[in-house]
């Protein structure tokens, strides 16, 4: 118990001063570094060449310009919410699945569009399928299954703040290159399946699926007392996430410059 209580609280420490670098730090590079894994060289060279940079170096790019003039909109696309059914909302453009068809469809034409409205585009993609992949980031009206606060040591943390900074407490020291190829070992047939679909068929499965996290973190719990057993089911979830944003990710820009 000892070990565990030391672990969490270096892990509090993490999140209360990096709160805002947590799973759209070190989470988003790494999906972007395991998609860079599983891209043909062809899309990874163009991708690259339109960003002048490699993946994970823009992975948190939204998130630095989501309040900035002329972005503000794009301040309300990283997360997808849901109805009182689980479904996505009709017509709901401040949607980060919604917004990930849409530039899928503009990028078809790509090499009609300037490079600016390519680059921008690619960093959005980069960033809003790592978002819809965060277990937080699926957003449920139901009372009993919104954000709210957990505590550490007594001390008050946020829900949403304690997800972000998952990735980044089960691999405290760990770079995004070091964790991806921890975690990229699926199949050729694995990521076929994990990548069948679309962006909404995605969705569809962490509507079902995040809902977990509330039982396994009740609003005012204390994290310190949860068991190794919670603890090994939170990594578990954080990183099948971070795999199936890390092989969706290289499939659609696979996708989009397979021409």
């Amino acid at each position: 118990m000892r070990k565990l209580l030391t672990f969490t609280s270096l892990f509090v420490a993490l999140v209360v001063v990096q709160s805002a670098k947590a799973w759209n730090g070190i989470g988003h590079a790494t999906i972007a570094k395991i998609a860079e894994r599983n891209m043909t060289d062809e899309a990874l060279e163009k991708c690259r060449g339109y960003l002048k940079h490699s993946m994970p170096y823009h992975a948190s790019w939204m998130d630095y310009w989501r309040n900035c003039k002329g972005f503000e909109e794009t301040n309300y696309w990283h997360s997808v919410p849901l109805d009182d059914k689980y479904r996505q909302q009709k017509k709901q453009t401040r949607n980060a699945a919604y917004q990930i068809k849409r530039i899928c469809k503009q990028m078809k034409k790509y090499h009609k569009l300037s490079d600016s409205i390519v680059c921008d585009n690619l960093k959005y993609l980069i960033h809003m399928v790592g978002d819809m992949h965060c277990p937080v980031h699926t957003k449920y009206v139901q009372e009993h299954l919104k954000q709210r606060s957990v505590r550490v040591k007594g001390k008050k943390v946020g829900f949403h703040t304690y997800w972000d900074g998952a990735v980044g407490y089960y691999h405290k020291g760990m770079k995004c290159d070091q964790i991806a190829e921890m975690y990229d070992t699926f199949t050729d047939e694995q990521i076929a399946e994990i990548c069948s679909g679309n962006p909404d068929s995605w969705v569809a499965v962490n509507a079902a699926e995040m809902q977990e996290i509330y039982t396994l973190l009740p609003a005012k719990s204390e994290v310190t007392e949860l068991s190794e057993r919670t603890h090994a089911k939170i990594k578990e979830i954080v990183v099948r996430q971070v795999q199936r944003g890390g092989y969706r990710l290289a499939h659609i820009m696979n996708e989009i410059f397979k021409k």
